[in-house]
């Protein structure tokens, strides 16, 4: 990337009335590809703004036991925080 700056780094958006985010043309353009969702994080360098990604689909294996079928690959770090997360709401 060579430190070059994003032309959507520091772009200002407008909050509306009822405290909607006002996407200009340009970033719906190049982040929103259909309707849907998105996700806002907070980072601690501030916030983050992903486009949700598909639940998935949950079936029953033979053995009774479910089985989340997603469009995606999952990453062990992704399946030990998700297990982390769970235990630590007990």
């Amino acid at each position: 990337m060579g430190g070059m700056a994003s032309p959507l780094q520091g772009l200002r958006v407008k909050v509306d009335k009822q405290g909607r985010l006002v996407l200009p043309h340009a970033v719906r353009e190049g982040f929103v590809s259909s309707p849907g969702e998105l996700v806002l994080f907070r980072t601690p360098e501030g916030l983050l703004l992903q486009p949700s990604t598909d639940p998935g689909t949950v079936r029953i294996a033979d053995d009774g036991l479910p089985i989340l079928s997603l469009n995606r690959t999952v990453t062990n770090a992704e399946v030990l925080a998700a297990i982390d997360g769970e235990r630590s709401e007990r």
